[in-house]
């Protein structure tokens, strides 16, 4: 019963939102103006972004840009998808010590948080379906980024797109079916920056930074952006500690006829203590365990001091475009990624019993990775004039390598116990993790060819973009003592895109999509069919929507459906792809300065996230394990009267969930608060920002359910209250 009228909410909410967009458009339409016919630029590369002193249009949260993939950059919104654009702006004031760009990530609705610890493993959610943070672009090129604590300062504007396109995007290390995410570096603008920060945040954490940018030569075609900080000290949660430092240097080079770019990146961090996921198994649930312990009764760590991940990484990155002619242009794209694990002692505790008692084992057999990728990119865009309609082409080929190498040797194990109300009981120290030999445990290869035709009519009023990329997927498991092949997957497979964007008047557009993603499987060893390779796995998404743009502010109004296949076993215990998962809903995000002092970002999703066809049916009409029904957010920044006084506020609200696929383990809704002002002023001539923020202003300690696939009946104790205090001065 209750199902059924969690439906009949979603579908008079659907259709109250698709009256809304009709009256909104035709509304529109009445009072529409005359549009002049646009030019088309015969120079089809995307222009460098040197004006950054400049405030945004919309305000100083969201940009009015971003980088699609194989479509080349566009306006957010004249772009068929929902995108959208974060500034260094919002970066800095959701950045949290070991969460990063994710607190960030969560601005938008469509977004959810999840994993495995702080650190290590995390996943996002979008739209229902997991994103993986491995598959994370730098500056459009697949690859370039690993887990654990991610840098942002090197970050001026992090692009998310809702819903799977693996024409945009390409397919990821870890096939991540449900969005696009884009880290854009920083760039030398054209007036040059010296800024020093110093920030502390509660428990004694201190970061320290230096942001340098400069353009050379006579007509400032050369730049240089560096950006380093080293940071180290306590969190709010109990026994964790985080050290480490980084350097990012981007150095680029722009005339009129091409633009050239190189990265270089280098951040190693050691963590210690890391909160970890508390895992429920579905054996001890409903005997053992009967009930969710509270999260403000708890202890903040389940973890020893001594349970470490450290990494090393490091990024060099190589693009150019260049104008071969009034309509053709090229572009290359290369990188390297070099990350190294001298360090991973690390494990998930298990409750035991409604008591809070707990088990914890960590072993030191395997405790050292490193992994290698190679990316090229190349391809070509081709301008011409069809009638009415102008049209882009681009034809293009991907190529992605990874080798993962990992050190083996026989360790000891540390078994512990413990009580989420107490902490550790017993704990006998870090295991014994001798260094042994190396081997490489697997290669991975990724090809693929990207056809697309943007096509927009003479007016502007309409766009539309179709594409096809055609890819291959080669992996192959090795024997960590002979080196022979254990396992091979070598298929291939077509992915389109079909999109549409129609402009009712120049401030109300509607658009529509449909794409597809491609995700591999592993079939188990204990079926039938063991030996056979399965064909890759196609995300579908539907999407239409609608977009205003007021001047000042936005919106963009989103409806999806996205089918996901899954596998399960039969009844003759053949390994099919005969499951489904479905997500369909209604988004809806705004942005903006939707007053003369006040800038505005948020929105809501309406999910409906089900498990359709499952093994033996037992999770048929179920929910999702790790998403809520409701997810909300909105943040405002308030420019007050007082001189440089700015006042930011930031409303995140998550609904209920469940953690397990059974719907056994419901997670409550939680809802968090965070405040914060930022002073623009003067020290000894200089200018000075001093930023003061409070997360989760009234310490409401909560669960969050796990959204990582392999992760299902885990809990994530979310961090209390915390403090941040920075002072940046600009010379």
């Amino acid at each position: 019963m209750m199902k059924q009228m969690k439906k009949k909410q979603l579908t008079a909410a659907i259709m109250t939102a698709l009256m809304a967009v009709s009256a909104s458009a035709y509304a529109a339409e009445q009072t529409a103006v005359h549009e002049g016919t646009e030019t088309r630029d015969t120079y089809d590369l995307a222009p460098v972004e040197v004006e950054g002193q400049r405030a945004p249009e919309k305000g100083n949260m969201t940009a009015e840009t971003a980088s699609l993939g194989a479509l080349g950059g566009a306006n957010v919104l004249e772009a068929p998808v929902n995108v959208t654009s974060y500034t260094e702006e919002t970066l800095k004031k959701s950045f949290v010590p070991t969460r990063g760009f994710l607190n960030a990530a969560t601005n938008n609705p469509s977004v959810m948080v999840g994993g495995a610890s702080t650190d290590n493993n995390v996943e996002l959610q979008i739209r229902g379906i997991s994103f993986n943070t491995h598959d994370i672009l730098l500056d459009g090129v697949p690859g370039m980024i690993m887990m654990q604590n991610q840098p942002t300062n090197y970050i001026g504007r992090m692009e998310i797109i809702a819903g799977p396109n693996a024409v945009v995007s390409g397919i990821g290390l870890q096939q991540s079916a449900s969005g696009f995410v884009n880290f854009v570096p920083k760039k030398a603008e054209k007036q040059p920056n010296l800024d020093i920060t110093t920030a502390y945040s509660s428990s004694h954490y201190f970061t320290h930074g230096i942001d340098w940018g400069q353009r050379f030569g006579k007509n400032q075609e050369f730049g240089v952006r560096i950006n380093a900080e080293t940071y180290s000290g306590s969190t709010t949660m109990t026994g964790e500690e985080l050290r480490g430092r980084d350097l990012y240097i981007n150095l680029d080079h722009e005339d009129a006829k091409s633009k050239t770019s190189f990265l270089y990146g280098y951040d190693t961090s050691t963590h210690h203590g890391m909160p970890e996921v508390l895992r429920i198994s579905n054996a001890n649930w409903g005997t053992n365990v009967t009930h969710l312990p509270s999260a403000g009764s708890v202890v903040k760590n389940f973890m020893p001091h001594w349970a470490l991940i450290s990494h090393t990484h490091r990024v060099y990155l190589l693009q150019h475009e260049q104008q071969l002619g009034n309509h053709l242009s090229a572009y290359m794209k290369a990188g390297l990624m070099q990350r190294d694990w001298p360090g991973y002692i690390t494990s998930k505790p298990w409750l035991q019993s409604d008591a809070g008692d707990y088990t914890l084992s960590i072993d030191g057999s395997s405790t050292m990775g490193k992994t290698s990728r190679r990316v090229f990119m190349t391809g070509v865009k081709y301008d011409f004039t069809s009638g009415i309609l102008d049209h882009t082409l681009t034809l293009g080929y991907d190529y992605l390598s990874q080798h993962s190498q990992s050190n083996y040797a026989p360790g000891s194990t540390s078994s512990m116990t413990g009580n989420i109300y107490q902490g550790l009981i017993t704990d006998p120290g870090a295991p014994f993790a001798p260094e042994g030999q190396w081997y490489v445990g697997s290669k991975t290869n990724f090809r693929s060819i990207v056809l697309t035709d943007s096509i927009e009519t003479k007016d502007g009023r309409l766009k539309l973009v179709a594409g096809v990329r055609h890819q291959n997927i080669h992996t192959r498991s090795l024997s960590r003592t002979t080196g022979a092949e254990t396992r091979s997957y070598d298929k291939s497979a077509n992915t389109p895109t079909f999109a549409a964007l129609y402009k009712l008047s120049p401030r109300t557009a509607i658009y529509a999509n449909y794409a597809e993603s491609l995700s591999t499987v592993t079939v188990p060893n204990t079926v039938v069919n063991k030996d056979d390779v399965m064909p890759p796995i196609k995300t579908k998404q539907y999407e239409i929507g609608a977009k205003w743009d007021m001047g000042s502010w936005a919106s963009t109004l989103s409806l999806f459906r996205i089918n996901q296949p899954t596998a399960i076993v039969n009844a003759s215990n053949y390994y099919v792809m005969d499951g489904l998962t479905r997500s369909q809903g209604i988004e809806w995000n705004v942005y903006g300065r939707v007053a003369p002092r006040l800038n505005l970002m948020g929105g809501f999703m309406i999910l409906n996230a089900e498990y359709e066809r499952t093994q033996g049916g037992l999770r048929d009409g179920n929910q999702v394990f790790g998403t809520p029904q409701f997810n909300a957010t909105l943040a405002l920044d308030w420019e007050t009267k007082a001189k440089g006084l700015n006042v930011y506020g930031r409303l995140h609200h998550f609904g209920s969930s469940y953690a397990d696929g059974l719907n056994r383990i419901e997670v409550p809704a939680w809802t968090r608060v965070d405040l914060g002002t930022q002073y623009k002023t003067e020290v000894l001539g200089y200018p000075t920002t001093l930023n003061f923020m409070v997360y989760n202003v009234f310490n409401k300690m909560y669960w969050s359910t796990t959204t990582v696939r392999w992760s299902e009946g885990g809990l994530m104790l979310n961090p209390g209250r915390t403090y941040m205090l920075s002072a940046t001065i600009s010379f």
